[in-house]
């Protein structure tokens, strides 16, 4: 199969992917017309308004809509074919999603001609998302059944760990089928072959041009090591006669514990090595579903907020918040609110410690308010005030942060993002006197592999914790 045909067969799945993008898109519009003024809803859950506008500015909306949305899908890199489409790519197209409604709002507001309804435009871009990922879904599926050439056999050199990764992430990729041959060896690496797992290791590196040739090999991946890399010259060197399409993942990668952004200054590359999701745009996307959030939040927890701080302050003396200095984003000091589940002269012998299960310092109502996470409601002010986020690493007192330090490599790693008051440490029970190592180790997890759905994912699983009595 020749590098023109494999092109193609990607190129079918992209243009796939376009045409599902605007029948989504366009179904959300009328789906979102309908609901808004002829539905058995309109009455019920809103006024039917002044009137029912043309169905005619919602088509002219609706294809808008889809040229600028398709913009922004190329711009977040949704067009692009990646190993599997799942749980990574559906937070990117909820992230661009929600930029493009706004930048399509933005635009609706310089053009009077057509008018939308205010309850139409978030009833679209919610039926939107499940139609764009059942498309999408469905056109990988359509693109298989179209294709009936055989798979992609491809080769990977190097049996490292990004090599293995990248091996069963496009075995069990869809859209464009790919077929493992097997792995060559790379300079260095010794005869031992019990971790490549399923595959078959077929030689080594020196023997790449008898391979591809013999096993009707399309592309080869090399993944070898920094050490190894030098090898490369020579497997171009075989392969330059040869239709065969090769690919590099620079060693120097596997180095790199909180990804890498890649850019160019006066048109040299030049590659980020501390780079993280969280910054950017992602930034905004974040800061922006905080405040969606926050804001129902504390207008439906206010009656429950204000009964709160009057049974506090009639089961203690002392004020109703306690605010204590915590450590966040770029180590800046802020004081976080919770309210006072604890005596006011709590650490006065102790000096500052972890509160424990059953911590006698508690008041009569400051057990059942930290079993129920009540304490925690007011930092939900500290999110509104962009001080915090809903979901990050949990922030500690400087005198804390102070030893954490000296003890943890990376530990100040955390503090490159907002804190949060729930984070995916606390959501795997890593609460408490926990091994501070342990609870790091899983915050720079969050912080490597941050997305909006598994900020969603963390919500959840705490309201379950919750629930189930396991707040501390």
């Amino acid at each position: 199969m020749g590098h023109v045909e494999r092109r193609k067969r990607e190129t079918r799945v992209q243009f796939l992917w376009h045409l599902s993008d605007v029948v989504a898109i366009s179904a959300a519009f009328l789906l979102g017309y309908w609901l808004r003024f002829h539905s058995p809803l309109v009455g019920l859950l809103w006024n039917p308004g002044k009137g029912i506008p043309p169905l005619l500015h919602y088509l002219v909306a609706a294809g808008t809509t889809a040229v600028v949305w398709i913009v922004v899908f190329h711009t977040f890199g949704l067009y692009r074919l990646r190993g599997r489409w799942e749980g990574e790519a559906v937070s990117r197209l909820l992230r661009a999603s929600l930029f493009g409604m706004v930048l399509t709002a933005g635009l609706a507001f310089f053009y009077r001609d057509v008018t939308l309804s205010r309850i139409a435009v978030p009833l679209i871009w919610m039926l939107a998302l499940p139609l764009l990922h059942w498309g999408r879904l469905g056109a990988l599926q359509l693109g298989t059944l179209l294709d009936r050439r055989p798979p992609v056999r491809f080769l990977v050199i190097g049996l490292t760990l990004q090599g293995l990764r990248i091996a069963r992430a496009l075995a069990r990729g869809r859209g464009v089928p790919h077929a493992p041959v097997g792995f060559l060896l790379g300079p260095g690496e010794g005869t031992e072959t019990e971790n490549a797992g399923e595959f078959q290791v077929l030689g080594r590196f020196a023997d790449v041009g008898e391979v591809v040739a013999a096993e009707r090999i399309d592309r080869v991946i090399v993944a070898l090591p920094l050490a190894g890399q030098e090898a490369l010259f020579e497997i171009l060197r075989q392969c330059r006669s040869l239709d065969v399409d090769i690919e590099f993942v620079p060693g120097v990668l596997s180095v790199i514990s909180q990804g890498a952004r890649f850019g160019e200054i006066e048109g040299v590359p030049i590659v980020s090595l501390r780079e993280i999701p969280l910054s950017g745009w992602n930034g905004v996307v974040k800061r922006t579903f905080d405040l969606v959030v926050t804001v129902p939040l504390l207008i439906l927890l206010s009656p429950l907020m204000l009964v709160t701080a009057l049974l506090i302050r009639l089961d203690s003396p002392g004020p109703v918040f306690y605010r204590q200095e915590r450590v966040g984003r770029d180590r800046t000091v802020l004081q976080m609110l919770k309210f006072r589940s604890m005596r006011v002269d709590a650490e006065r012998g102790s000096g500052p410690v972890w509160a424990g299960e059953g911590d006698p310092r508690r008041t009569r109502l400051g057990g059942f308010l930290r079993t129920w996470s009540l304490d925690e409601l007011p930092q939900l002010i500290n999110v509104l005030k962009g001080e915090m986020s809903l979901v990050g690493p949990r922030p500690e007192r400087p005198y804390f942060v102070d030893r954490f330090q000296e003890l943890v490599p990376g530990y100040f790693d955390r503090h490159r993002v907002k804190s949060g008051i729930t984070g995916w440490a606390q959501v795997n029970g890593l609460r408490g006197s926990v091994p501070i190592e342990e609870r790091t180790r899983y915050d720079l997890q969050y912080i490597t592999d941050w997305s909006l759905g598994l900020d969603l994912r963390i919500l959840v699983m705490t309201l379950r914790s919750i629930f189930a009595q396991r707040g501390q």
